[in-house]
């Protein structure tokens, strides 16, 4: 392999790293800024280790305030958990120094297992009860009348980081899960035009299947950002629903794409001029800057569009003869 060639795939892999959008200098900056004011809080309040309420802020960092609310949320549960385990755990059996490290053990144990069977940001917080237990606790290792101030010391210093992080996230040029929503879902049926343009015309097999990953990827993450955008805004949960909905609206169009791209034409020769005008729709759709900044259009070309194919009469009585015109219809 030339130099050239290596230049090439360094810069292709980690040439962004190198050109931070403004975006990334904005999560920078907060992230920055809410580390510094969470150390000098805690300096000013004495606290045992101030180190670890900077360190929250890191830990919980994220670029959407949601995504930091949360976290920061199950962070303080699980803290919270963590510390009345090991408090619970060294008053019972801190006497006996094998019979700590056995139930601590357990502990972590059960929190590992709980923190399997959920997902992020809980599965977080369950991991974390887990080993706060065990950093608490084995401090106290000899010490028992320590362990509640051991305590109370490392929730303290949780809570500040995670206050820190949570007021920059909405203070400092926030970034809200419900704007993202948005402009993911532009991108995803922008994603969906391209993957039914390629279907319709027979495209690279390899190319839709990665397009096709992406998508149900994007719409995981759009659920997901669904819950950070309800802890953002308590008035965003009316319209959880209909973001639920549209994302399985998206998942089913997806699969009525994929049947298109592995099948023929449809039987039933009356639907082909209909197949045409969808191809050029959606061809349009993905070719055409700020498509979806207005809707209204689009979704006029395709009611009229469903309208033709619902009066498109059988190619023959036995529906299922032809099931690609049903679900082209």
């Amino acid at each position: 392999m030339t130099l050239a060639r290596v230049k090439d795939l360094i810069e292709a892999r980690f040439g962004s790293l190198t050109r931070p959008t403004r975006s990334d200098w904005i999560f920078a900056l907060r992230t920055v800024s809410a580390g510094l004011i969470a150390l000098l809080a805690a300096y000013a309040l004495k606290l045992d280790h101030p180190q670890w309420a900077m360190m929250t802020v890191f830990i919980v960092a994220q670029p959407v305030a949601g995504m930091v609310l949360a976290k920061g949320f199950y962070r303080l549960l699980g803290t919270l958990a963590g510390g009345l385990a090991a408090i619970g755990i060294t008053s019972l059996f801190g006497a006996n120094p094998w019979l700590l490290v056995v139930v601590l053990a357990m502990w972590i144990g059960i929190c590992t297992l709980v923190s399997s069977l959920l997902r992020n940001p809980e599965a977080y917080g369950a991991a974390l009860a887990g080993y706060t237990a065990m950093i608490i606790g084995l401090p106290a290792f000899g010490q028992p009348h320590l362990v509640v101030d051991l305590a109370v010391a490392r929730c303290a210093e949780i809570v500040l980081g995670i206050v820190c992080a949570g007021l920059t996230s909405r203070l400092i040029l926030p970034k809200l899960a419900a704007d993202a929503i948005i402009s993911r879902l532009k991108r995803s049926i922008l994603d969906l035009a391209t993957y039914a343009g390629g279907a319709f015309s027979g495209g690279d097999a390899a190319s839709l299947a990665g397009l096709q990953r992406k998508l149900i990827a994007d719409a995981q993450t759009l659920a997901e950002m669904r819950t950070y955008a309800r802890l953002e805004a308590p008035s965003f949960a009316p319209r959880a629903h209909p973001v639920r909905r549209t994302i399985g609206q998206l998942l089913w169009a997806l699969s009525a794409a994929r049947a298109l791209h592995s099948h023929a034409a449809p039987k039933n020769a009356a639907l082909i001029p209909v197949r045409g005008e969808l191809q050029a729709l959606v061809g349009e759709m993905a070719t055409s800057p700020g498509a979806l900044d207005d809707t209204g259009p689009w979704v006029a070309r395709l009611d009229a569009i469903a309208r033709e194919a619902r009066q498109t009469p059988e190619a023959s009585p036995d529906p299922e003869s032809d099931r690609l015109g049903a679900i082209t219809r």
